[in-house]
């Protein structure tokens, strides 16, 4: 994921998590339907996948909150500077 792009945020952003916890719910899926014989779209419409579903979409909101909190603190430390344009260099929301 190296980029010459200037920094936006550290980490990943919300979509890429969410995206990233897709795949790992769909592996997960897949190995619960080689388990017992359905399917991986049995699996994720299954109450376990849908509550999994659920609760990764909060974890995903809470780690972008805090990545940008982090950020925050990073910027007012010094660790982390603003771009020259002044336009922030992190959180681009």
């Amino acid at each position: 994921m190296a980029s010459d792009a200037p920094l936006h945020a550290l980490g990943m952003t919300q979509e890429q998590m969410a995206a990233y916890l897709e795949e790992l719910l769909l592996e997960e899926a897949q190995e619960a339907a080689e388990a017992r014989g359905t399917s991986a779209e049995t699996e994720l419409d299954s109450p376990g996948f849908a509550a999994a579903r659920s609760a990764t979409s909060y974890a995903v909101r809470l780690i972008a909150a805090n990545n940008a909190f982090l950020a925050r603190q990073l910027l007012d430390l010094g660790v982390l500077q603003m771009p020259a344009s002044g336009e922030p260099a992190v959180g681009d929301d």
